[in-house]
């Protein structure tokens, strides 16, 4: 079982409801860096905690619209 970094409960993938498994250890070790991007195994869609919802895209929290002024 793999722990979400921002909540700490098992990472589930919001989209597909599956347990994230790393498939490497260098996306299990991405999971503690923010500006990695990282995709669920199973669906391919952006891996987002189900259950605090923060979404593992590599973007700066709360940065979404930096660019939008």
């Amino acid at each position: 079982m793999v722990e979400c970094a921002y909540c700490e409960k098992p990472l589930t993938c919001d989209a597909c409801g599956v347990d994230y498994v790393p498939p490497t250890p260098e996306h299990y070790e991405a999971l503690s860096r923010p500006e990695v991007p990282l995709y669920c195994p199973n669906c391919e869609a952006v891996l987002v905690c189900h259950w605090c919802k923060t979404p593992y895209d590599g973007e700066p929290e709360g940065q979404e619209d930096a660019a939008g002024g």
